[in-house]
């Protein structure tokens, strides 16, 4: 999506557009060797059937809700867009059904386009898809950053969800009825927690006087994830800071973080653990390297190389963001080697006749906004082969009941943007293939990613 594998979403005007960029960016990560097969997805396991089928099954075909982006509404303020999104999904869609459908049903698919600003037309779209379509299940991204969108979906109104986007957290996930709130992705939760275990594993943090930044949204996560877990890493500890942001005005977190950057400097802070979206933002980031310039940053988002790219586009030398760490799987032109992108831009191809071009080459519409085919059609595939891969198992009886029970009972599956994921009890983010990565500014055009790792399967971590 706006990034390279669902990466970006968006903010307030400016602020609802930079947090959706890491919702709507474009699936662009990993993928196995061996030829992809979205019926199955490891080994199967005996779950309970229940009879009947659920809400937008028929014994021939399967509702299925799609939930798009409407760019044209915030065109102005981003600058890469999905054009033709149903066609996308269509490719897939009707890949399946010419293949006879999912156990013999065909998926019927509801499209509605929601302009992300204000979160109020998510809550309009949800019940939209549920009182007047009755479908059976919703894919694709919708922005409520609060989760209450998706929650109306899968907890008001017990119907499927596979989203994505800083609305599916591990708590939003945890208000939902178990196995109806799924991601492709990772949960921000999880990441962290991946981040710090390769670090620990790494010993990237060993000898280091480590402080923290935070703001009073992830305050408790750092007390339940990233004390704990730098405890057990032995390292030694500086001042956590704890910002009070208040929407746009950012005044007082500044004045507070001045305070901070002095104690860091008594202390002889040199790495820095940044918790929350907030944590790394550019007005803190500059500000911090600029008074402390060897601090080794290390991030639970990949969502902060936009700051560094936006240091590489102004000429700021040395670049603050030099070096900082976070976890990320397959990137640059990796992904478009492996068999899950042909196998993806094969479909889309045939399907549309449209060529899928390399990550690495962007197509301009007239009016100079990029138009992000390959983003798009990544998009689409994920969602939609994620849902034929679990309801293909749970089998002709598809219902809310058996749907849980296959979710629960998965383990490995088959996720066409990434190399391992998995399901079961209690994990409904499937992403499992990270490694560590650093932001390096001197990648053409404008800063990336490069591997300090090699890219391994996190489901234990």
């Amino acid at each position: 999506m706006f990034e390279g594998r669902a990466k970006t979403r968006h903010a307030a005007v400016v602020a609802a557009v930079v947090v959706m960029a890491m919702v709507f960016a474009a699936c662009g990560k990993g993928v196995t060797k061996s030829t992809p097969s979205t019926t199955t997805g490891g080994a199967s396991h005996k779950v309970a059937d229940v009879p009947g089928v659920g809400t937008g099954v028929t014994a021939n075909s399967i509702k299925l809700g799609v939930a798009l982006v409407d760019f044209k509404c915030i065109e102005s303020a981003v600058d890469s867009i999905y054009v033709n999104q149903e066609q996308a999904y269509n490719a897939f869609i009707d890949n399946i059904n010419e293949k006879g459908g999912i156990n013999g049903r065909k998926i019927k698919p509801v499209y509605k386009t929601i302009c992300p600003v204000p979160v109020s037309l998510s809550i309009a779209a949800c019940v939209s898809f549920t009182e007047d379509d009755h479908v059976f299940a919703v894919i694709g991204s919708m922005y409520d950053p609060a989760g209450d969108a998706h929650l109306c979906i899968t907890k008001q109104h017990k119907t499927v969800m596979i989203s994505d986007g800083p609305g599916v957290t591990q708590a939003v996930i945890d208000k939902a009825p178990p196995g109806l709130l799924l991601t492709e992705n990772i949960t921000a939760d999880r990441q962290l927690r991946v981040v710090l275990s390769l670090v620990k594993s790494k010993h990237v943090l060993d000898g280091k006087i480590v402080g923290v930044l935070t703001d009073t949204n992830a305050a408790a996560t750092v007390k339940n994830v990233v004390d704990p877990r730098l405890a057990s890493m032995g390292v030694k500890r500086g001042d956590t800071a704890v910002l009070t942001i208040g929407g746009l005005d950012t005044t007082e977190a500044q004045t507070q973080l001045d305070s901070f950057i002095e104690k860091w400097k008594s202390e002889h802070v040199n790495a820095l653990v940044l918790v929350g979206p907030s944590a790394s933002s550019k007005q803190f980031i500059n500000k911090i390297k600029a008074e402390i310039p060897s601090l080794l940053l290390v991030s639970d988002t990949t969502s902060i190389e936009s700051g560094g790219q936006d240091d590489v586009k102004a000429h700021i030398v040395p670049n603050p963001y030099d070096g900082a760490i976070t976890v990320e799987g397959r990137i640059h032109l990796e992904h478009s080697r492996t068999a899950h992108f042909r196998y993806c831009r094969d479909i889309f191809e045939h399907q549309t006749h449209i060529k899928v071009p390399l990550p690495n080459v962007i197509i301009k519409l007239p009016n100079g906004i990029q138009n992000d085919i390959y983003g798009n059609e990544e998009s689409a595939c994920a969602f939609v082969t994620m849902f034929q891969t679990i309801a293909t198992r749970v089998g002709r009886n598809l219902n809310n009941a058996n749907w849980t029970n296959t979710v629960n009972n998965f383990g490995p599956i088959q996720i066409m943007n990434t190399d391992y994921a998995s399901l079961h009890t209690g994990k409904y983010d499937a992403d499992d293939t990270y490694g560590l990565v650093a932001f390096d500014p001197r990648i053409p055009p404008k800063g990336d990613w490069r591997h300090l790792t090699p890219t391994e399967d996190v489901s234990g971590s």
